[in-house]
């Protein structure tokens, strides 16, 4: 039995020794697999890592550009509504002082006399008369003038405006519109003497390169013929006197021939006087004009020879509309215009004239504008009649220095003297340079 053991056991040992040496083998082979493996597993996340890498280092540009666009678009919008808001402003501001005018009727302290004159033309196309041969149709030369005005040192000023357009008329004597001198005698007070516009009103010192509608309202050419007068006048403001109430007021006082534009015609003096007060809040404008004076009589006739007038005027500008009226009453005139006086046919002595209108303006964009116009003259002293008139009218800058306006006008009968306007169409094209 011991000797079958023992033999047992030498036959199983070398398949002992073989399994001994085959388990060592085994386990490299699965180690060495498994290192395969986790290798491979490696370059999979190294390749994985870069990819991601990759692909944040493109998401990272690609959002600061956006963010950069962004910031772009922002500023550039930014700049935009920024320049649209100036632009709003500059529109709001330009209509505001067009409506209020607030430079009507000052000095010319603030601008240096040169050569170089300035220069206003206007020309116009008009249709359909109302009625009257004192119509000019078709295409006309309304206004043909040129200007030189300023300081001359910082005491003295002048001022010389010759027109041209009557000379093609025959009326040489009317060329010369202002020919002027004034005086700084401070910082708030300025005398004129010479030729020049009277102060009364608003209406008739608004210059022609600026008023929307083709003419005055009618009184102006009843009242005031040719607007101009000769004479002497002190004017200026009441800013150096303590006192809310007299701050941005004006004031003008006038001693004149009148004259009636040309010669003197009597050997009494007119004399005027203006005040005219300015609110910021809303932007509005106050005025009160007066006029006491004589007028010739029409030969053996007899009674008051009186030429007394009184006058207000509003302007008010606000947001997109304009507003402004204008009230003038008095004496009825006893002459017309003219280098000889020409008698009215409807004058007597004691007769009563007044007139006045109301405009209304909206400013559709920067540089488009429409309006309406109400214009009455009550006693026309050619014909004794009331004179009605509508306007409707637009009107559009054309550059800086030029604008076209298109006026229809409803009327009920022709006015005359210094109101050329007795059509209904009206194509109107100013140039000032």
């Amino acid at each position: 039995m011991k000797a079958l053991a023992a033999l047992l056991l030498l036959l199983c040992l070398p398949f002992a020794a073989g399994a001994q040496q085959a388990e060592p083998h085994s386990r490299l082979k699965q180690l060495e697999d498994k290192l395969d493996d986790a290798l491979g597993q490696l370059e999979k996340v190294a390749g994985m890592i870069q990819s991601l890498r990759a692909e944040i280092s493109q998401l990272r540009a690609d959002n600061a550009g956006a963010a950069g666009a962004s910031r772009s678009a922002i500023q550039s919008g930014s700049q935009e509504r920024r320049g649209a808001v100036q632009s709003s402003s500059e529109n709001v501001v330009r209509f505001s002082d067009r409506i209020i005018d607030s430079e009507i009727g000052r000095d010319e302290h603030e601008t240096q006399l040169a050569a170089k004159p300035e220069v206003f033309i206007q020309t116009r196309y008009a249709a359909a008369p109302i009625r009257t041969t004192q119509f000019d149709a078709n295409f006309s030369l309304t206004r043909i003038e040129t200007r030189w005005a300023g300081k001359v040192n910082e005491k003295l000023g002048a001022g010389l405006e010759i027109q041209f357009h009557p000379a093609a008329k025959g009326s040489a004597e009317e060329l010369v519109n202002d020919a002027f001198v004034e005086y700084y005698a401070g910082k708030n007070v300025t005398i004129r003497a010479g030729q020049f516009i009277k102060p009364f009103g608003f209406d008739v010192q608004q210059s022609s390169s600026v008023r929307e509608s083709p003419e005055r309202g009618m009184f102006a050419g009843y009242f005031f013929p040719g607007q101009r007068d000769r004479g002497v006048m002190i004017f200026g403001d009441l800013d150096s006197i303590d006192g809310r109430a007299l701050k941005n007021v004006h004031y003008f006082l006038g001693a004149f021939n009148g004259n009636r534009f040309f010669a003197d015609n009597n050997r009494q003096m007119n004399y005027v006087a203006r005040v005219r007060k300015f609110f910021e809040r809303p932007r509005l404008a106050l005025g009160v004009s007066l006029q006491r004076g004589k007028q010739p009589l029409p030969p053996g006739v007899a009674g008051s020879n009186d030429e007394n007038l009184a006058g207000a005027d509003l302007q008010l500008a606000l947001g997109r509309f304009g507003l402004r009226t204008e009230f003038v009453a008095g004496n009825m005139p006893s002459t017309l215009l003219g280098t000889e006086p020409q008698f009215a046919p409807a004058f007597h002595p004691g007769a009563r004239s007044a007139g006045g209108h109301i405009f209304g303006t909206y400013r559709l964009t920067g540089k488009d504008n429409i309006y309406a116009r109400y214009d009455q003259f009550n006693g026309d002293p050619v014909t004794g009649n009331n004179v009605r008139a509508f306007n409707l009218g637009y009107f559009r800058p054309i550059g800086e220095m030029s604008r076209l306006g298109f006026d229809y006008q409803f009327k009920n009968r022709p006015s005359f003297n210094d109101d050329a306007v007795n059509g209904r169409f009206h194509i109107t094209w100013n140039i000032e340079f």
